[in-house]
Formats: structure tokens, sequence, C-alpha cells
């Protein structure tokens, strides 16, 4: 019995500083060195193993359990990243004035659903469609945004009052790619590159910037999720190498895009900025930590519940986030469960505070 418990001890040990060593994922550039980056995406099953041993060692009545109750102390505040209670998910449609921005974000897909193989379809247009007469929110960014042939989705669009578009790819009439159709009308808009675009817009009588991203995508494929179900288990070859070599460039283009696209648009930006998109990131990550240095997350203001957005076969992260700076404040938001997409849009109503 008390080798059992040297050995439970030391994989406790290796747990929590497992946990305490996530910390350097949002510390390190990726061009530094890319192992610190790679540690966020552990912080989830570090934490659990973490509380597991926290209850084993309770039911041993041993006071090890103080170790890992010390470690998830000590990262507290990490924790809501991941997980928050009571926030707020609705807004009074009586209490919206003319500082109040509804606002949803959305991966649609390509219309193409929740599966392996995206196969846009008509119906799955059509609940798209759907949805945005149900929430009626003032504005949309759209990522991989496309248009069924049998579906006139622009047009049933511009119907509902969004009578102002833009987009990173397509044409002037025919919209695709990262896309943000308004109510509000823009007063000047600019292609950051063929998926990312920001806008600007008078919403009452201040202007306001608007950023709809979609970071670099790690670009799995069926291989490639066989492979993050191996190692998931534990086991590493040659191939799982191959996505992990996927992974780790995928980062270090987000930290390009960020140094050479993003942070320029936002460092030196005095107007109200909202940024919203995919991340292609999670949270705890450098590019999420870069983001935190600048503005909010407003999920951690009113989010409930663990707020994963991404609805594949992937690991569900929270990679869908819209970002507000210090001029709003968030009044509600909230994760919408559908079977349009491979992710879950995010809806968040945002109000703009006095000068």
């Amino acid at each position: 019995m008390k080798v059992v418990r040297i050995i439970l001890l030391i994989i406790n040990i290796i747990a929590v500083l497992a946990w305490v060593a996530t910390t350097l994922a949002g510390t390190f550039a990726p061009s530094t060195s890319i192992w610190p980056s790679l540690l966020a995406y552990i912080a989830i099953p570090a934490l659990a193993v973490n509380l597991l041993f926290v209850l084993l060692w309770l039911l041993m009545h041993r006071w090890y359990c103080l170790l890992s109750v010390a470690a998830i102390a000590v990262r507290y505040t990490f924790l809501g990243l991941f997980f928050q209670i009571g926030g707020a998910s609705s807004f009074a449609a009586d209490g919206k004035d003319a500082g109040t921005l509804q606002l949803l974000s959305f991966n649609v897909h390509q219309f193409g659903g929740a599966g392996i193989e995206s196969r846009p379809t008509d119906s799955i247009a059509d609940a798209f469609l759907s949805l945005i007469r149900e929430e009626r929110p003032d504005v949309l960014c759209l990522q991989e945004f496309s248009r069924p042939k049998g579906v006139h989705v622009v047009d049933s669009l511009m119907l509902m009052g969004y009578n102002h578009f833009f987009s990173s790819a397509g044409s002037t009439h025919a919209p695709a790619g990262t896309t943000v159709f308004s109510k509000l009308p823009f007063t000047y808009v600019k292609k950051i590159d063929q998926q990312k675009v920001m806008v600007e817009m008078l919403l009452g009588e201040r202007r306001m910037r608007l950023c709809c991203i979609h970071m670099g995508s790690y670009s799995f494929d069926n291989e490639d999720r066989e492979d993050i179900a191996q190692l998931r288990h534990g086991m590493i070859d040659s191939t799982s190498q191959r996505t992990l070599s996927k992974v780790k460039q995928t980062i270090l283009y987000h930290e390009k895009e960020w140094n050479e696209q993003l942070r320029p648009l936002l460092a030196e930006c005095s107007t109200p900025v909202v940024v919203a998109g995919d991340m292609n990131d999670i949270p705890g990550s450098w590019l999420y930590s870069r983001f935190a240095e600048l503005l909010h997350d407003t999920y951690c203001d009113e989010g409930s519940g663990f707020g994963a957005t991404y609805n594949g076969h992937f690991p569900r992260f929270r990679i869908d986030m819209v970002w507000r700076s210090e001029h709003f404040s968030t009044c509600a938001y909230r994760r919408i469960r559908t079977a349009i997409s491979d992710h879950h849009p995010v809806a968040v109503t945002l109000q703009l505070q006095e000068p």
C-alpha cells in the first residue's frame, strides 16, 4: 500500500507541474520556442487530473490533497477562461438604445453542417436564415460564408434589413469568405487579408471599428483526426508527428498574423473596437494572451457554463470569440447550440459607454 501511495504521489506531482507549466503558454512567443505554446492544450486534462487527485486523497484521508488544491488556487483566474457561472444570456429588447449593439459571430462552414465532410445543402442554409430571423442581431460576423445554389441567402438577409455587407473574397454583389452583414451603414471598409476584414460604422452618434477575423486554420484532414485520436490515447508515431508539425506551423502563423496585421490595427486605435470571429486558438494561448492585453473577452464578462464553440471532431475548445475595448460593457453573452456548422455561433450584446 505504501508503494502505491508513493507512485500516486509522484503522478500527482507531475500533474501539478503540468498545470502550473501551462502559464508559460501565454508568455513565450512561438517564434522563440514553440513548446511552451503547446502547453495550453494540456490545461484542461491537467486540471481534470488534479481535481481527481484532490478527491482521491480526501477519500484516503491524506493531506496530499493540498498539493493539487494549492496548484489550482495559484491559477484560479485561469479557470474563468474555460468555465463561468451566473452570466447574463439575454438582454431585454425594450432596454435597447442607440448605443447598444447586438452582434452574432458564426463560422458557417459554407453551410456544410457539423460532419467531417462539408457538403453544403439548401436545408442547412434555410436553417441558418431561420436562426437569423429568430435572433435578429444588428450585425453578423460570418466566416467561411458561401452562397448555396438553391437558396438566395444574401437576398434573404437584405430583406431582413442587412443592406450593408463587406467581405474578404467574392465581389461587391456576391460576398464570400469572411463577411460582415450589418443593419448599420458603413463609413469605411478595409480588407486586411483573404480571411479578415475591418469596417467602421456609426453606433448612435459615435464611430466604432469592427474587425471580423478568421485566423489561420490547422487544416486537419481525416488522417490528422485519426492521429489526434491516437494522441489522446498516448500513442505517438511518425504520422502523429506530422499532425503536430501542422499545429506548430499554425501557431507560428498566428504570431505573424498578430504582429503584422492585428496589433497595428488595435494597439493605437482610440475609437471603440470590437473583434469577432474564429480564432483557431484556445484560451490561455500566446495569441489569446496578446488579445487580452488590449481587449476584454466577452465570455469572461457574461458567459455561463463551459464555453466550447467548436462542434467538430477535434477536441472541443472555445475558439470562436468576441472581444471588446474598454469603451463597451457586455450586457449579455450566449453560445447557441446548432448543427448548421462545425462551430456554434456566439451572440453578444454590447453597450457603448459614455465618453
